[in-house]
């Protein structure tokens, strides 16, 4: 395990840990009707979003299966602008996606070229002052921050979260670094462990990413059944195993008899547990939290 890791492992948990969001890209949207208009396509709260405050959601279609996930920052400087922060590599598709749903509202889409950090810790809130597009954000339960600029100011970006990160013993950490950590934390990625094939719930978002007391969104009365009268049939649970090797993804998560339930989709060793902890996708009756499960040899409990 190299210090960098076990560093940010523990920035994350007691300080501040950076990280760039290289794999994400801008979409603006402005307009009188922007948060009204967004807030009826996305699974998350805007209509609440306070000064200095983000959001983080999910784009789910009709029958309730993730589009996408993404992040919802506020231009500090223009309250009119709201920026999405989503995978770049979908950015194109999820423009013309949202287009199809403006009719006679009063919004805008645009592309911009931008970069984006996450910030993870008790004081990753202080940052948020150093970016233009920011606001708090908890992906891991200790506290966070999106924050995002114009590309052309990311060296300068860069600079001011190198030195308020130091100023907190905090850690600006590369996205391997982060995988680590957040797979220990049990945090699902979209494109890694996550897909369009899964709903919220399958996906373990329901609760970081979904608001079941706001109004209609897309998607949103077969996402409220399946909590509210219903389940899934599998579902993404962090493992925690006994000391031993990382099991590979794809590995069969079985019972103590041998009967299959699931497979690994990510694993690593943990930053800060020093044993091996996965996230797994396993049939509904078996994601109960203490459920005693198997990794190829390796005992296993469902967190």
């Amino acid at each position: 395990m190299s210090v960098t890791v076990a560093a940010a492992a523990r920035a994350a948990q007691e300080t501040a840990l950076v990280v760039p969001a290289l794999d994400r890209a801008a979409i603006l949207v402005t307009g009188k009707d922007r948060l009204s208009w967004l807030n009826g396509l996305v699974t998350c709260e805007l209509a609440k979003l306070g000064p200095g405050e983000a959001a983080y959601g999910l784009l789910v279609e009709k029958k309730g299966r993730i589009q996408t996930d993404l992040f919802v920052v506020q231009s500090a400087a223009d309250r009119d602008t709201l920026v999405l922060a989503v995978p770049a590599s979908l950015r194109d598709e999820l423009l013309t996606t949202l287009d199809h749903y403006l009719i006679m509202e009063d919004v805008e889409l645009a592309l911009a070229d931008m970069t984006f950090a996450l910030a993870h810790g008790p004081r990753a809130g202080e940052l948020v002052g150093l970016a233009p597009f920011a606001g708090t954000i908890d992906l891991l339960g200790t506290g966070g921050a999106v924050l995002g600029a114009p590309a052309a100011e990311k060296a300068a970006l860069d600079a001011r979260l190198g030195e308020a990160v130091a100023r907190l013993d905090g850690v600006v950490a590369d996205d391997a670094a982060w995988e680590q950590v957040r797979i220990e934390h049990g945090l699902p990625r979209f494109g890694v462990e996550v897909d369009a094939t899964l709903y919220p719930q399958e996906a373990s978002l329901e609760k970081l990413a979904v608001s079941f007391s706001k109004g209609c969104y897309l998607g949103q009365e077969v996402v409220y059944m399946l909590q509210e009268r219903g389940h899934v049939k599998r579902k993404l649970v962090s493992l925690d195993l006994d000391t031993g090797a990382v099991p590979a993804e794809g590995a069969p998560v079985t019972t103590a008899t041998g009967e299959a339930v699931g497979e690994v989709r990510s694993a690593v060793q943990g930053p800060r547990s020093g044993k091996p902890a996965a996230i797994a996708m396993v049939k509904w009756a078996f994601a109960k939290p203490g459920t005693e499960l198997r990794v190829a040899d390796l005992a296993a409990r469902v967190r």
